[in-house]
């Protein structure tokens, strides 16, 4: 009995093949690049305000423990922020990573705004452009808005002396 051998075929892509793939995925990633781009910013913009809330929290949790007043002190037109301490009459830096000025990202800047209320402590209105923590654990209302060049804004606020700083839900049809 002869057998036949019969070959078998092997499957598999040409160069060719290949290559058309490479060219059609390199193009849909193309035109979905720009949609990331936005998306990055906007994460960029959660991340400033979540940074931004951490430190308020961690400035209110030190006053506390320590007896001192710490304050955050806001430049708008830098787009930066400090947390210092009080010694004395003066307001010292902190000599630790929490108290090195935080940079905001390209494209989103601070603004900071306040009832023209005293401060929590019943004294006269603070400066415009610093919030103090207390060391009975009050803060001094504030409303510190993040805004992006591209992906919105994003208020955070300290609703009273008595709360901490928290992310203000937008109003309907805002961003």
């Amino acid at each position: 009995m002869r057998m036949t051998r019969t070959r078998r075929s092997h499957s598999g892509f040409t160069l060719l093949e290949l290559v058309l793939v490479m060219v059609i995925i390199c193009t849909a990633l193309a035109m979905v690049a720009p949609s990331f781009s936005g998306f990055t910013r906007g994460g960029q913009l959660r991340d400033a305000a979540d940074q931004f809330i951490s430190i308020t929290r961690w400035a209110r949790t030190q006053a506390v423990a320590n007896s001192t007043t710490y304050r955050m002190t806001i430049d708008a037109n830098a787009g930066a922020y400090q947390l210092t301490m009080q010694s004395g009459q003066q307001f010292v830096d902190l000599r630790s990573s929490w108290g090195r000025t935080f940079s905001l990202p390209d494209g989103v800047h601070v603004e900071l705004t306040r009832d023209a209320m005293p401060a929590a402590n019943n004294g006269p209105p603070q400066n415009q452009n610093v919030i103090d923590f207390y060391s009975n654990g009050r803060t001094e209302r504030a409303k510190v808005r993040f805004v992006s060049d591209r992906a919105g804004e994003i208020d955070v606020e300290c609703p009273s002396p008595a709360e901490g700083f928290i992310v203000m839900p937008t109003a309907p049809g805002g961003a």
